[in-house]
């Protein structure tokens, strides 16, 4: 009895085929831009981006923790040319950090916006963005006419 248990329980299941175990198989972005229009932001996109940008804040996250060790452990030389080189170096991480740290914010508002099922909409007009707009920038919350349209308006004010 003993045996039998330990093996069907050390047996490996075979799962039918269904469309849950579709949608979470990992694609290439190859694959998500083949996929027909109606099937935008579907659960397997949405898999794909989430996966996507998941790495992309693991990445961030790690750059962020190596530059606060940089920047803490910023050297100082007795020779002034030595400190203006140094300050220098300290200036550029410290601004790296900054931009790095606002890219990390979107990404995580793009996977929030995962979550709420508002991911590949734009945030002006309700429509879709686009897969492939999305595979450049997939922190983006505008189509390229609503882009188009915000840069135009900036223009505008700023003359």
């Amino acid at each position: 009895m003993f045996q039998t248990e330990l093996q069907t329980a050390s047996a490996p299941r075979r799962l039918k085929p269904n469309s849950l175990s579709r949608t979470l198989a990992p694609l290439t972005a190859a694959q998500v831009c083949a996929m027909p229009d109606s099937d935008y932001m579907n659960p397997t996109q949405l898999a794909f981006f989430t996966a996507l940008l998941s790495g992309i804040e693991v990445d961030l996250v790690s750059k962020a923790h190596r530059a606060d060790i940089e920047i803490a452990a910023g050297s100082t030389g007795a020779d002034p040319v030595d400190r203006a080189s140094a300050e220098e170096e300290h200036r550029m991480a410290l601004s790296t950090r900054a931009r790095d740290a606002c890219q990390l914010l979107e990404v995580r508002a793009a996977l929030g916006r995962i979550s709420t099922g508002e991911f590949g909409y734009c945030d002006e007009t309700g429509d879709p963005i686009g897969i492939e707009r999305l595979m450049i920038r997939p922190t983006t919350v505008l189509t390229t006419e609503a882009q188009q349209r915000q840069e135009n308006r900036t223009r505008r004010f700023r003359a």
